[in-house]
């Protein structure tokens, strides 16, 4: 396999162990931080932090993430047009679309020649258990992000600090 395929496959594997996605990734993040900004000192905000916290560690415990797999099949399978060196971003969408059509009708046999260790418990799934699968973690995903909509709109804004007067004595 051509390095740039390997180490994309690599960082997607990173990515599937932990459960998050790195656009999810990113967005905690950026709550995290603009937390952070409108300070700790507010018991709300400190709250919030704890509770993107909460989220990562959560999703570790995800079955299966979807985009993730998706991207891994995408990138571990090339198509006879493809250039096997680079990945063609046009091609690498392409290929996301199919494999998510064929998934959400509960098909699973592209995974079968990716010879990924760790997805081999998911060739023996049927294909009903798939498409059960893949609903739930659609589902998983989209409360995921409807969670981060929700904490981002009960962030306490960033205090704006006033110099404090000094008293002549």
């Amino acid at each position: 396999m051509p390095l740039e395929r390997f180490s994309m496959s690599m960082a997607l594997l990173e990515r599937l162990s932990s459960g998050i996605s790195g656009s999810e990734m990113e967005l905690i993040l950026e709550a995290m931080e603009k937390a952070l900004s409108a300070g700790l000192s507010n018991p709300k905000n400190a709250a919030l932090v704890a509770t993107y916290i909460h989220i990562i560690r959560e999703r570790q415990d995800t079955i299966i993430h979807r985009d993730l797999l998706l991207n891994i099949a995408a990138t571990w399978i090339i198509r006879d047009d493809e250039d096997p060196t680079i990945i063609n971003n046009d091609i690498h969408k392409e290929k996301l679309e199919v494999f998510e059509k064929m998934c959400n009708g509960g098909a699973h046999h592209f995974f079968t020649s990716l010879g990924i260790e760790p997805l081999i418990p998911l060739m023996s799934m049927s294909a009903e258990d798939m498409q059960k699968l893949w609903v739930y973690n659609q589902e998983v995903q989209r409360n995921l992000i409807k969670a981060l909509t929700h904490l981002d709109s009960v962030q306490e804004p960033e205090r704006v600090k006033r110099p404090r007067e000094l008293k002549l004595k």
